[in-house]
């Protein structure tokens, strides 16, 4: 929906609001995230979502204690994982991946039955890593990147996806991935066949805010990186 009319984009939100998806979420079960998966859960449903990516760093735990919140909701398993290359989120997994090549990953990924999708690219260098998809809108990055990752897809002719990157309840949902499906299964799949569209709230003053936060966080943490 990047460049789009803002015809289409009325027309697109009338026609799929209600197929509309955070596919980039952190828990407090992130080492730098700060909500409760049931407080993102109450506060995505009141903005129309239908459902979140949780993509906690290096674990599962905020995925599997959505059990009994999410009943109406549909929540994607992932995690996002730092590797020798740069940041993927794996999405479809259920059990932890603890490697960290970047190509074993995106293996270990596949033999779960998952698919990985490079994080926020060009936040802090150039794609080195063939995922199955990129994300080309992150709520934490500036415009210029987010351009710079929509036009490498789209030059490659790769699968996209867009999400918040919130770890604070105001970040979640500033970016929207619009998909027909009502599993993790058919969500996965029609991202793979770019069957989705993309919408996001982008400006200079988000990304700083969140930057701000995350080094409060930084600092709060004893200096260590997640």
């Amino acid at each position: 929906m990047l460049g789009i009319s803002i015809y289409r984009k009325v027309l697109i939100y009338a026609l799929h609001k209600q197929f509309m998806f955070d596919l980039h979420v952190h828990t407090c079960y992130s080492a730098d995230g700060k909500e409760k998966p049931e407080t993102i859960i109450k506060y995505l449903k009141k903005r129309g979502f239908k459902g979140m990516a949780i993509v906690d760093h290096s674990t599962l735990k905020g995925y599997f204690n959505t059990k009994n919140y999410s009943d109406d909701f549909l929540i994607i398993p992932g995690m996002e994982i730092k590797t020798d290359r740069g940041h993927i989120l794996a999405f479809g997994i259920e059990e932890e991946i603890k490697c960290t090549d970047a190509d074993e990953v995106i293996d270990e990924v596949h033999d779960k039955g998952g698919i990985s999708i490079l994080a926020h690219p060009f936040r802090f260098s150039s794609p080195k890593i063939k995922t199955d998809a990129i994300e080309i809108l992150n709520g934490r990055s500036f415009p210029y990147q987010n351009e710079k990752a929509r036009k490498y897809a789209f030059k490659k002719n790769l699968p996209y996806t867009a999400g918040s990157d919130g770890h604070y309840i105001w970040e979640m949902g500033r970016m929207k991935t619009f998909i027909d499906a009502n599993d993790v299964d058919e969500i996965i799949g029609k991202i793979l066949r770019r069957e989705v569209e993309i919408d996001g709230e982008m400006n200079f003053w988000n990304p700083v805010k969140s930057q701000i936060y995350s080094f409060t966080s930084f600092v709060g943490r004893g200096f260590r990186r997640v």
